[in-house]
């Protein structure tokens, strides 16, 4: 373990050993009162034992540096103790010596250092005994002796693991924490994205589209071609009814996700219908069978068709558009081409301002698909887009 720990482990038993030591000191201070010991030698043993209890207060500033300093001063004043006392020697060998064995086994010394010193800690206790008493007090004092030694060494092996236990909760909260922390960053860097996407796919294009519609307006007005310029005003009134209730449906999209089912081929054909109307350039188009997709499919495939016909508008000079949607068991196909002036595609991303591309990459992102843009610069763009039908089984991320 780090001397952080170690240190921490010290504070958090610093407590239960204290009372644990002025219990001892109680009970071998009532010994010796009642075995009438001299009050000088009381006084001493006294002294020792609050030295002892000082130490092991301070005991987490010793793990930083000089433990072995901190288990020497121990040892000798729990050895003055008992010298100074006539009845109570037993209690400080047998209550008091296991706790500075016991703080080995969190001091940040080696399992060769920690049995070193039990060792050295069981000659000094025996030693002193068999000078002390006979054989058979000797022996019995070893039995006490060891009794105690497990205990304590239980009770600090078991708070040990509860210590590592309590950590690596805190660790796996504060990681969940940094999980929950990203996974809030990547849902609002989604939304923003999500959000992005819609404005574009509505309002930027709606306008895109009414402010052609109007320059052509004022090109018919300038060479008093009126009729055809009130044609086009009532094509821009139209669309922008269309993009104000495209707006509406982008907003509740974001305020709740509804589930009602919309006709595909429908939706296709009247993006189909708003480009001719709009444009006056002919698409042709075929849809293989009455397809049926998912919600999601639905939204981005329809949103990617939309980009697809606006950029031919603004930046194809195109005079033909051919669309097929078809599907096999596993993908929905769908292929768009036309004969404009095409497009270098490395430009994708790298322009302020346009961001109809990356917004088609983004939604074929999310429905788990894969989109192609093939140029034949000046001959026209064709893209190719792919959604596995699985994707209905994702939720947008």
């Amino acid at each position: 373990m780090q001397k952080q720990h170690l240190i921490e482990i010290a504070r958090e038993l610093r407590k239960p050993v204290m009372i644990w030591i002025i219990i001892a000191h109680i009970g071998i201070t009532l010994l010796e009162v009642l075995n009438h010991n001299r009050v000088l030698h009381i006084i001493i043993s006294n002294i020792s034992i609050f030295c002892f209890i000082f130490l092991n207060w301070h005991f987490s500033r010793f793990i930083e540096k000089r433990t072995w300093v901190y288990f020497i001063l121990q040892s000798g004043i729990l050895i003055i103790a008992a010298y100074f006392m006539t009845s109570g020697y037993y209690l400080v060998m047998i209550g008091l010596y296991p706790i500075m064995i016991g703080q080995m086994l969190y001091s940040p010394y080696s399992k060769v250092k920690i049995i070193s010193f039990v060792i050295i800690s069981y000659i000094i206790c025996i030693s002193y005994m068999w000078y002390i008493d006979s054989v058979y007090i000797s022996i019995l004092f070893i039995c006490l002796f060891t009794l105690m030694n497990i205990m304590v060494a239980g009770i600090i092996r078991l708070t040990l693991r509860q210590f590592s236990a309590r950590l690596r909760t805190q660790h796996f909260l504060n990681e969940l924490e940094i999980a929950h922390y990203q996974v809030e960053e990547l849902t609002v860097a989604n939304e923003r994205q999500r959000m992005a996407r819609d404005l574009h796919d509505t309002l930027a294009q709606g306008l895109a589209g009414l402010v052609m519609q109007l320059e052509a307006v004022d090109a018919h007005l300038s060479v008093n071609n009126i009729k055809r310029a009130h044609e086009i005003v009532h094509l821009s009134m139209n669309g922008a009814r269309h993009t104000l209730a495209e707006a509406r449906n982008a907003i509740d999209d974001l305020r709740v996700h509804t589930g009602l089912q919309i006709d595909f081929t429908e939706s296709v054909e009247k993006e189909i219908q708003h480009f001719i109307e709009s444009t006056g350039i002919p698409i042709e188009y075929k849809i293989v069978a009455p397809i049926e997709v998912s919600q999601l499919i639905h939204e981005h495939s329809i949103q990617i068709i939309r980009e697809c016909l606006t950029n031919i508008i603004k930046h194809a000079q195109a005079t033909q558009v051919e669309l097929t949607i078809g599907s096999n068991p596993y993908d929905l196909i769908i292929d768009i081409s036309d004969n404009g002036k095409g497009f270098d595609t490395r430009q994708i991303g790298k322009l302020s301002g346009h961001y109809g591309l990356i917004g088609m990459q983004e939604r074929t992102r999310i429905i788990h698909g894969t989109l192609t843009i093939t140029n034949r610069i000046p001959q026209g763009t064709s893209i190719h887009l792919k959604i596995p039908w699985r994707a209905g089984e994702y939720n947008e991320t």
